[in-house]
């Protein structure tokens, strides 16, 4: 009896061992969708903070800064990966600023000189990185962003349906002028 035991516990390990991936088999996108809920065909591709600086000075493409954390970055995902998943767009860099931001590390000062303008000023008068926020950059240059996703908490439910069709013209217009490789206004 003993032996069959065993032989069951050993067929069962072998069996759920096939279907484990090992941790170097998971993909970012994986990743992502199981931090957001979205589909595991999604073109998110987490960024160090290296990266993202490195982008902000020289680079292409599509950052998007945001917390699973928050319910706004969630509601916010679901919106925004599928219209860039309808405009064909290839890759997005994500970025989880919360512990630079939260520590106020240098890393987190050359993030904000870098972003500039780009983004909300505290009643302190101090630049801070909205969450979520989404940066089109092209060359080096911030072509256009778009924050406006911190919002949906404060919408009242019979303008949310108005609110989120709101933003989601306002990133389709972001994003055709990005693959248009036109200045964003």
């Amino acid at each position: 009896m003993k032996k069959v035991v065993i032989l069951v516990l050993l067929l069962m390990f072998f069996m759920g061992g096939c279907s484990i991936k090992k941790a170097e088999e998971v993909t970012d996108a994986e990743i992502f969708a199981s931090e957001y809920a979205i589909s595991k065909n999604n073109v998110f591709k987490y960024a160090s903070i290296d990266e993202v600086i490195s982008l902000l000075e020289e680079g292409t493409g599509i950052i998007f800064f945001g917390n699973s954390d928050q319910e706004c970055c969630s509601a916010f995902v679901k919106l925004f990966s599928d219209l860039i998943d309808k405009e064909g767009i290839e890759e997005v860099y994500y970025y989880n600023p919360t512990v630079i931001q939260d520590d106020y590390t240098d890393e987190y000062v050359e993030l904000i000189n870098l972003l500039g303008d780009n983004l909300t000023i505290t009643d302190e008068g101090d630049s801070y990185l909205t969450i979520p926020s989404v940066y089109f950059i092209r060359d080096g240059n911030i072509i256009g962003y778009n924050d406006n996703a911190s919002l949906i908490m404060n919408v009242e439910d019979e303008k949310l349906d108005e609110f989120m069709q709101d933003l989601e013209n306002d990133y389709l217009e972001l994003i055709t002028k990005y693959l248009n490789k036109e200045n964003i206004d």
